[in-house]
């Protein structure tokens, strides 16, 4: 692979979204009566995969229910998307896309926002402390353990939630799939919505299993979302694929859906990485890709999941501007208030 094309990879990694962040004071504890203003929670025990500390920042919302947005960024498992791959917190908040609490079409504007940022390189799905990727070094990948303490200050915290929305874009779309178990059980008593952008669990192929062997054993995802997937993954041909399943038998009530362009440049590039058993690298076809969207679509057969599928190449649509896109193709803030105002949810789209 030469050097341009390495580049251009790294590239379309880091430009994963474009939220638009903006100025988080500090607070060690969450006054669910400051309403409106971004709050930034380090929370003790939650680090990045440097070491350095990790939070969440949250916005209280004037009704009684919370939308979890994990950022995006890549992943780290080799040199090439470790490069790119934030290491530290940057962003501690976003005020665009279904973050934006100005425009009437957003679904969840009155609701509490929570804001997830990326630091740990494992798509927010890992509990490995002591990982080590070659030519970079020890790496904290504990994204899935950060999660579970942010739940439990949330749960405390808003213990009246009548409904969550987790949601993410990206490497955060991978993990709002990863972490919905664990959302589930910090708030059992509740709708759980799920809404993942850009961050397609496929089969093989596109998606080649040495590379979900490598991201497992590496992540030790074995511990986090093949765990709470349990038996509907253990031997499955793609594990990760199965858990997305699984989480639709968890909750049928509960709908859930996934957000994608029909030939992602992005996560076709990332896919690319599992090329020839993993041991070259060539970007997944546009073809393939929209073939693994079909294939989700087809797989999925409760009436709980469905997929918004469009036309073209970019990368994320909740972070920015064009969730209020006004095209009848396109239409992102319908598909979204369906899912969270009455679990209902369809497939638009090729």
């Amino acid at each position: 692979m030469r050097l341009a094309a390495l580049s251009a990879v790294c590239v379309l990694f880091a430009c994963s979204s474009d939220d638009a962040s903006t100025p988080v004071a500090p607070g060690t504890s969450i006054d669910p009566t400051k309403v409106g203003t971004w709050t930034w929670i380090e929370v003790p025990g939650a680090i990045c995969r440097d070491g350095s500390p990790a939070g969440f920042g949250v916005n209280v919302g004037t009704a009684s229910k919370m939308m979890i947005y994990l950022e995006g960024g890549g992943a780290c498992f080799n040199e090439i998307t470790c490069a790119s791959n934030p290491s530290k917190v940057s962003a501690r908040s976003a005020t665009r896309g279904i973050l934006d609490r100005e425009p009437a079409e957003n679904p969840v504007r009155d609701w509490t926002h929570v804001y997830v940022p990326y630091c740990t390189g494992d798509v927010h799905a890992g509990n490995n402390p002591d990982g080590n990727v070659p030519g970079v070094g020890p790496q904290r990948f504990v994204g899935y353990a950060n999660m579970g303490l942010f739940l439990a200050k949330l749960a405390a915290t808003f213990p009246a939630t009548s409904r969550v929305l987790l949601t993410g874009v990206s490497a955060g779309g991978f993990g709002s799939a990863a972490n919905y178990g664990q959302v589930v059980r910090a708030f059992p008593s509740v709708p759980v919505n799920l809404v993942d952008d850009a961050g397609p669990s496929m089969r093989e192929p596109p998606l080649a299993r040495c590379l979900q062997d490598r991201w497992t054993e590496l992540f030790k995802l074995d511990t986090t979302v093949l765990a709470e997937c349990g038996a509907d993954c253990t031997g499955q041909p793609s594990p990760l694929f199965a858990a997305t399943v699984h989480w639709t038998k968890l909750r049928p009530r509960d709908a859930q859906g996934l957000v994608s362009t029909t030939g992602d440049d992005t996560i076709r590039s990332f896919f690319g990485f599992g090329a020839n058993g993993c041991t070259s690298y060539a970007q997944v076809t546009e073809a393939d890709y929209a073939a693994g969207l079909a294939d989700i679509r087809a797989q999925h057969t409760s009436p709980n999941f469905g997929t918004l599928v469009y036309g073209g190449t970019t990368h994320t649509i909740l972070g920015g501007a064009g969730f209020y896109s006004t095209d009848p193709a396109r239409p992102f803030t319908s598909w979204v208030r369906a899912i969270v105002e009455s679990d209902t949810v369809t497939n638009v789209g090729p």
